[in-house]
């Protein structure tokens, strides 16, 4: 790559990377997005985002992108219990501008984005990779494509290199993670034909998740504790998986399901960095912070971090003080979702008299104020307004 003359380099060109690249780069300024892998493939990772992340990302400016990658509406979730529904909201009803949740395959959204992006103006790099960052009155950035080194001298540069994020070292910030509390295993399958909703059978000890991804593709989520994961084998083999899955879903869902991707199951904490800005450099995505997977919350997050720093560097020349704003505010609003996540495990998935009555409080508290605060109907509104103090706490719980 012969050197040019960038504003900015972002590192990493997954969602969050190449969506902020894409939204800089219509604004005039110049960006070079650097993503190591040379074609994305399914790794389980998010592919769906609640109502107020489909609003981030259409006031991001995402809207064509999401069309052009044939996203899923989602306009109903769907509770069920020994296989049939039993309850549901409508996101129209409650959501930010009526919108509905979206889902969509990962690695296709991924691709997308990253073309969208250059045909926004960025430069895209690929495979290669940023192995070397300096700070000072302008930062440097080493890049490495084909093995030939490049330096460049950009006013920012961006860490959108996902959870085990390496660009957190530039920052010299820690990895701090939550112990974890259960696991959360995927499976994508095909050869089904589902509705437009999101299925959910919950039980304190297991939970199942589905939707479409695609036309006849779809994720099928469990949610376990690892001891039961062990004992049950279903983690093993994909007919262990679907069969467990089966006992939670109506019958024949599941019906001439084939194996699509990989399958796993993962740790369930959330994991931050602890710092996010410094100088010259900041992180988003799952590296600035990740969401315990089990609410779904993570591409609403990500699509909520593109808008809040493009606006930031959009409307101050001064860029270190738009990235120390925007820190602040992401550290206010992940943390109001993190509380939202171990508030839902211990509602959700713990066993015994304690977590039943526990239960017990909270439906009675859902009784007098369906929002429980505004945390009840946080995947449609999102967390703006919301303070996860011990007043809030008391709320959820109903104490």
């Amino acid at each position: 790559m012969v050197a040019q003359n960038f504003d900015v380099v972002i590192a990493g060109g997954g969602l969050a990377g190449s969506s902020l690249g894409g939204v800089l780069a219509r604004s005039g300024l110049g960006v070079l997005v650097v993503e190591k892998e040379s074609g994305f493939r399914d790794r389980i990772r998010g592919e769906l985002a609640w109502p107020w992340g489909h609003s981030e990302a259409l006031r991001a400016g995402l809207g064509e992108a999401l069309d052009e990658a044939g996203v899923v509406t989602q306009p109903m979730l769907d509770f069920y219990g020994d296989g049939q529904c039993v309850d549901s909201v409508r996101w129209e009803e409650i959501s930010i501008d009526g919108l509905p949740a979206i889902a969509f395959s990962h690695p296709h959204l991924q691709e997308t984005l990253l073309t969208w992006a250059a045909s926004q103006g960025a430069t895209v790099l690929r495979p290669a990779k940023v192995v070397g960052v300096s700070d000072g009155n302008r930062p440097g950035v080493t890049v490495v494509e084909d093995g030939r080194q490049t330096e460049l001298r950009p006013r920012l540069i961006v860490g959108a290199d996902g959870k085990s994020s390496g660009a957190r070292r530039w920052l010299g910030a820690d990895t701090v993670t939550d112990p974890e509390h259960h696991r959360f295993g995927g499976l994508l399958v095909s050869g089904v034909t589902w509705d437009d909703t999101f299925g959910w059978a919950t039980t304190p000890g297991a939970a199942v998740g589905w939707f479409a991804t695609v036309k006849d593709s779809g994720r099928v989520y469990i949610r376990l504790d690892v001891d039961r994961v062990r004992e049950t084998g279903v983690g093993r083999t994909f007919d262990a998986f679907c069969a467990f899955a089966a006992e939670f879903m109506p019958e024949g869902t599941l019906a001439g399901a084939r194996q699509a991707g990989p399958m796993g199951f993962f740790q369930n904490s959330c994991t931050w960095s602890s710092r996010i800005a410094l100088g010259h450099l900041v992180l988003v995505g799952d590296a600035a912070g990740a969401l315990d997977p089990t609410q779904g919350l993570g591409t609403s997050l990500l699509f909520r971090d593109v808008r809040a720093l493009s606006e930031l560097l959009l409307a101050d020349a001064d860029w270190d003080r738009a990235t120390s704003e925007f820190a602040r505010q992401r550290q206010a609003y992940y943390e109001v979702l993190r509380a939202y996540d171990r508030w839902c495990a211990l509602l959700d998935s713990e066993e015994g008299p304690e977590a039943d009555r526990r239960r017990e409080l909270n439906f009675a508290a859902r009784e007098k104020d369906p929002t429980l605060g505004g945390f009840a109907i946080l995947e449609a509104c999102g967390p703006d307004g919301l303070v996860p103090d011990d007043a809030a706490r008391r709320i959820y719980f109903g104490e």
